[in-house]
């Protein structure tokens, strides 16, 4: 459902995804950045434990360079390429392994998807930790040439090849 930003989520303080970046984000940036329009916010709360919070991600509309998509070898395209941006994703380590990281990318997908057809976006960009590489490549992300200070791999994926 939808991040509102308004009241806190049980136990999203406790939130914990083994990423200590994206922990911080949770503990104190995600509702100051949802309130202020900075992002949009999806999560996942599990019911059966009051409501608690158990994964999530922002996304925001974005552009990039087309020099970081060159290698893409995706013909001719202005110097700058209007997309959507996953900026944070994780689920809570209590909830591993039960198939929600792919829930929320699936939903990042289809929404980046309706959002394209809207409004006109050419595809999905994201930072990947290196640990988690092989999931994004499993849903047609591709590496850019491109690494972050923290040590994170741009990837990307044109709405084209989103299924």
């Amino acid at each position: 459902s939808k991040f509102d930003g308004l009241s806190p989520y049980f136990l999203q303080k406790k939130f914990d995804c083994e990423n200590q970046i994206i922990n911080s984000f949770v503990h104190k940036s995600l509702t100051p950045q949802v309130k202020k329009g900075l992002c949009t916010a999806y999560v996942l709360i599990d019911s059966s434990h009051q409501d608690r919070f158990v994964g999530f991600y922002t996304i925001v509309q974005h552009a990039i360079n087309v020099s970081l998509i060159n290698s893409l070898n995706l013909g001719s395209l202005p110097s700058t390429i209007p997309c959507s941006r996953v900026v944070m994703l994780g689920v809570d380590k209590h909830y591993k392994n039960k198939k929600l990281g792919q829930m929320l990318l699936k939903h990042a997908l289809s929404l980046t998807k309706t959002v394209a057809s809207q409004i006109g976006s050419y595809g999905l960009y994201l930072d990947a930790d290196k640990s988690a590489i092989d999931f994004y490549k499993k849903y047609g992300f591709s590496l850019l040439e491109n690494t972050m200070p923290s040590g994170a791999v741009s990837m990307f994926i044109p709405v084209n090849k989103i299924y």
